[in-house]
């Protein structure tokens, strides 16, 4: 993350709080929401679940805000309340599976290989969310949304070598089902 955007959520937060400014909150949920919404899904794997751990990540940041202390950037915060509202809401609830829908093929140029990586990537999906809690959070937060090592680090609440070792056995497990699912495939 940049120092223009790191002090530039730091002072709509401050125009918030102090002048209180709710279009300088609002600028803020606006500017997140896409990523938190990500997150809770890339955890829930449920696009209803993901609403709703989005709004009760976004109401419970808004609500402590006035704890945030500015020792790390706020987008890191906001991701360390999303994902542990996500676990929580997961353990509350059963983890349900995506099933994949009837496919149709079109005549298109193309169309099979797109449904052929649609299907790869629900597939994936499958096996990220078959990975330990730690592991897939650690994939989540470096892959999809991009974060440093210690920005996941910050977000997890563990050092960056913890970081690393899950990270390093998630890639490894899923390559390996991968690996063999597309060997399986071949025969």
């Amino acid at each position: 993350m940049n120092e223009d955007s790191r002090a530039e959520d730091y002072r709509l937060i401050d125009t918030y709080l102090i002048g209180g400014d709710e279009s300088a909150l609002e600028e803020l949920i606006v500017k997140y929401r896409k990523e938190v919404y990500s997150t809770a899904f890339r955890v829930a794997g449920d696009m209803e679940e993901a609403k709703d751990i989005t709004q009760k990540a976004l109401i419970s940041a808004v609500s402590e805000l006035k704890n945030f202390k500015k020792k790390s950037a706020f987008k890191t915060w906001l991701y360390r309340i999303t994902v542990n509202t996500a676990l929580n809401h997961v353990r509350g609830n059963a983890y349900k599976t995506v099933e994949l829908c009837q496919t149709q093929c079109s005549d298109e140029p193309g169309a099979q290989v797109r449904l052929l990586e649609k299907e790869r990537q629900l597939h994936l999906r499958r096996q990220l969310a078959t990975l330990p809690p730690r592991q897939r959070l650690s994939v989540i937060l470096r892959v999809y949304n991009g974060l440093s090592l210690a920005e996941t680090a910050d977000v997890m609440g563990c050092s960056q070598g913890a970081v690393k070792a899950h990270y390093h056995s998630a890639i490894k497990k899923l390559k390996a089902v991968m690996a063999a699912d597309m060997a399986g495939m071949s025969l």
